[in-house]
């Protein structure tokens, strides 16, 4: 579907909040920006992959995650049938002060309890391109 204003606006808290979450740890509230079944992705950390609440909390409790998360220059895209998609820019504070930059690669539906990430995948900045490029 094409985005409106209002989802691009909205897309873009979902995907603010999720970075807030995880730098309060506060994973019984991932409802409020992932659907149930969602799908993520850290492989390129070595953390692989898990689906659905529980399993994206451990991975996100792993020793090594990053202590802080921040999602800039989002690009809010047309996806298919009532999906969007999302191109956004990750930095990550690690433990010791390094700092990782990646692209976060996101699948939302909407729901009627607002945008939801049903898909997140971290990428490194060459392997993900803006849709339709």
């Amino acid at each position: 579907m094409k985005p409106t204003t209002n989802d691009i606006v909205e897309i873009n808290q979902v995907l603010a909040l999720l970075g807030h979450i995880m730098d309060t740890r506060a994973y019984h509230r991932l409802d409020e920006v992932m659907t149930p079944d969602v799908f993520y992705d850290c492989a390129i950390f070595g953390f692989g992959t898990a689906t659905a609440f529980d399993a994206v909390t451990e991975l996100m409790g792993r020793d090594g995650h990053a202590a802080a998360h921040h999602c800039t220059n989002v690009f809010v895209h047309e996806g298919p049938g009532e999906t969007a998609g999302a191109l956004s820019k990750g930095l990550g504070v690690l433990k010791g002060g390094g700092v990782a930059s990646i692209t976060f690669v996101d699948t939302l539906v909407k729901t009627p309890l607002g945008w939801r990430i049903s898909s997140h995948v971290l990428a490194f900045n060459t392997e993900a391109k803006p849709e339709g490029k």
